[in-house]
Parts: structure tokens; C-alpha cells; sequence
């Protein structure tokens, strides 16, 4: 079984007991006994789990602060890497050359999960694809929290007119996932 990173989980438990604190009582009793024993435990952030925990979590929290679309996991993805790109990963932001740029966030995927490996192509100046192989149980609301969060990684590393879209996805049988963002460099 694929395994995420601690951090992960544990930024998104933050969120909702920090941020969503009213909606706690509406999120917990929609989680499956082995997710509640994760929320209510210490999670390391270093500490290996279970993958399934990350997107039951996800889709939960869209369930009740969103409207069951998992529109509400690309803005998570953003809130997530505005906190991660704002501080343990701050130097991610350090090029203004998209092919670096995004070369250097794809080493954080190894931080991040056990499985699957994450490649990004870049077809211009101003657009690219995250390709990502070898994870089959990949959840589309963790692809689309990973979208929002590539989208707030360009949005911070001064680009603009930032759109995005998912072309594959291993969970409905593709061999792989494959999402795509266009852009262009922020005018002064």
C-alpha cells in the first residue's frame, strides 16, 4: 500500500481544526474509524501512513466546506503550497526559469509519498505538463489538490494567467496522470 508523508496529512488536519473548527463536528462522523484515529492521534510529520488517509481527508473536507466536486481540493492544494513554498520549501522559488522551477518542486514528490514518480514537461514557454507514472492508486482529489498546488507554485514564482487541467489520470485507467498549466510571466 502506497504511504504518505506525515506532513501531509498533518497540514490538513491543521487546517481543519484551525480553520474549519465549526465544521469539525460535520467532518468527523463522515470519516471511516481507521482516518478519525489519525485525527485524533499525534501525527509526525516525518512519520510514514497509510495513502488512503490523504484523499478520504480531502474529500471530506470538500463534502462539508465545498460542494462534493473536489473543486475545493485545488484551493487546498493552493493553501498547502502557499504554507510549504512560504517556509520548508521557500527555496523552490529562488529561479525565474520555468524548466528549473519546476524541476526543483518535482524533488519535493519524494518527500512527499513512497510511490509514483513525477516529471514535468515543458512544451513552451509557457505551458508544461506534470506527468506522474507508477502510482495506481492515485485519488482525483489528490490530483486535483496537487493541481492547486502546482497553480499556487507558479502564481508565487511570478507568473500569471495561470490556468490548469487534468488530460489523464491513472484512476480512471489511463497509464498515467497527466496535468497541464499555461501561464505567463508576470508584467511589472
Amino acid at each position: 500500500m502506497a504511504q504518505v508523508k506525515g506532513v501531509l496529512i498533518l497540514g490538513l488536519i491543521k487546517f481543519v481544526k484551525k480553520g474549519l473548527k465549526e465544521s469539525l463536528p460535520k467532518i468527523m462522523p463522515m470519516l471511516s474509524v481507521d482516518t478519525k484515529k489519525y485525527m485524533e492521534e499525534h501525527i509526525s510529520p516525518a512519520g510514514w501512513y497509510p495513502y488512503p488517509v490523504l484523499p478520504e481527508l480531502l474529500r471530506v473536507v470538500d463534502k462539508v466546506m465545498g460542494n462534493g466536486d473536489l473543486a475545493f481540493c485545488i484551493e487546498q492544494g493552493r493553501l498547502s503550497a502557499q504554507r510549504d513554498l512560504s517556509t520548508i520549501f521557500s527555496s523552490v522559488l529562488s529561479s525565474n526559469d520555468p524548466q528549473l522551477l519546476i524541476r526543483k518542486a518535482m524533488t519535493i514528490w519524494s518527500s512527499y509519498y513512497d510511490v509514483g514518480k513525477a516529471e514535468m514537461k515543458l512544451f513552451a514557454e509557457n505551458e508544461i505538463s506534470m506527468v506522474i507514472e507508477d502510482f495506481p492508486e492515485i485519488d482525483m482529489a489528490h490530483v486535483k489538490s496537487t493541481q492547486g498546488w502546482i497553480e499556487q507554485l507558479l502564481k508565487m514564482s511570478n507568473y500569471e494567467d495561470v490556468t490548469s487541467g487534468i488530460e489523464k489520470c491513472q484512476c480512471t485507467g489511463d497509464p498515467v496522470t497527466e496535468l497541464h498549466f499555461k501561464f505567463r510571466p508576470r508584467t511589472k
